[in-house]
């Protein structure tokens, strides 16, 4: 149970790292992914834990909320590589306000 929980935190602290260092729009959606695969990890074991449902419940909601979250990301990054044919930075991502 203790080392799903360490695993759980080294994936939040691998995530933290990239969202400070990398700049490309994927690795942001990537650290996002693995934040949310953490976060279900944990609702996962304080619910086999605690001999309860309700944990894998939201599990399942969270799990249709990165979908959704990486759709969304996806689709803004098609639409920027359409109208810009670059790399996409987070920087740049401001031309997409209209």
């Amino acid at each position: 149970m203790m080392g799903m929980l360490l695993l759980s935190s080294i994936l939040v602290l691998i995530a933290l790292i990239i969202l400070v260092v990398k700049d490309n729009f994927i690795f942001v959606l990537f650290a996002l992914e693995l934040i949310l695969l953490a976060v279900n990890m944990n609702f996962i074991l304080a619910s086999l834990q605690l001999d309860d449902f309700l944990g894998q419940s939201i599990s399942l909601l969270l799990f249709s909320l990165a979908a959704t979250d990486t759709s969304v990301g996806l689709v803004l990054l098609l639409n920027f590589y359409q109208q810009r044919s670059s790399k996409g930075t987070i920087r740049k991502l401001t031309h997409l306000k209209s």
